[in-house]
């Protein structure tokens, strides 16, 4: 896969991110006290009023200019002046960073388990037969309620921060998808597009629906709707797939035709008091 390839993976997902943060209203943005720095194309999401690894990390790092001491200060310290307890800065493998890994390491990174990009041609799509799987529709606002209980309960995050998985809801470059038994909603799924690549994220099933081919029927759904669309190539992440913690997400993607791109470094860096700082 070629640099531009790679690199493109990143600054999609970048792009999604910071969409989503932007597209909070007020009251969620006072709430969560969200901010989005952009460093070049890169992006660090901060949202002090949860300390939630999701939305207090960057990405996106080491690929316009190498990611060095300097800049590495930059980012940690806009996460510092935002007051948030602790965040994550992820990067690529492929992305350049002067003095290596242990750079980040000496600047009081913590190594934690990588996160599986994966990165699917839509010509190499593995077609999927639906008929026995869940119905699926694309959603509008009216859906934000149901679709906020099922895939914020799926993740675990806490309520402050649901606003953040509906917020480009309805934005023309987002499509949401539900599928559902009958009547019922039982599990959610969001697509950002861009050019010719998209972003499949913010899925979730509901804890008692499980197993019933929800999430397979939404990847067939995006699938489709991405080629429709002029899409030529789709991205998703991941935790690994490993004995100790089975990761059906994954094999879903593997047989929809996305292949692991590449597995994401995580560094975990501390306020220096362990805490959020003090409000001026």
């Amino acid at each position: 896969m070629s640099d531009a390839a790679l690199a493109s993976i990143e600054f999609l997902e970048a792009d999604a991110w910071s969409h989503r943060l932007d597209a909070l209203d007020d009251a969620a943005k006072r709430s969560l006290r969200s901010s989005v720095r952009r460093f070049g194309r890169a992006v660090a999401l901060a949202t002090p009023g949860a300390d939630v690894a999701v939305v207090n990390r960057a990405f996106g790092l080491g690929w316009e200019r190498p990611l060095d001491a300097d800049l590495l200060a930059a980012v940690n310290g806009f996460y510092r002046e935002t007051g948030a307890p602790r965040w994550l800065v992820e990067l690529s493998p492929h992305a350049a960073v002067v003095g290596g890994r242990e750079m980040l390491i000496t600047h009081g990174g913590v190594q934690k388990t990588p996160t599986v990009k994966l990165r699917g041609e839509l010509r190499d799509a593995t077609p999927v037969d639906i008929g026995a799987l869940p119905a699926v529709r694309e959603v509008g606002r009216e859906a934000a309620k149901a679709f906020c209980e099922i895939v914020g309960s799926a993740f675990g995050i806490p309520q402050v921060v649901e606003p953040d998985l509906v917020s480009t809801l309805g934005h023309p470059d987002w499509h949401y998808y539900m599928a559902y038994d009958g009547e019922r909603p039982i599990a959610g799924a969001a697509m950002f597009v861009q050019g010719d690549g998209a972003w499949f994220g913010v899925a979730g099933t509901s804890a008692d629906a499980r197993h019933r081919g929800a999430q397979t029927a939404l990847l067939a759904r995006r699938l489709a709707d991405a080629k429709r669309l002029g899409c030529s190539w789709v991205t998703a992440e991941t935790a690994p797939d490993t004995t100790e913690q089975p990761n059906p997400s994954y094999r879903n993607m593997l047989r929809a035709g996305l292949r692991v791109a590449y597995l994401r470094e995580k560094y975990v860096f501390e306020h220096p008091q362990g805490r959020a700082a003090p409000e001026s």
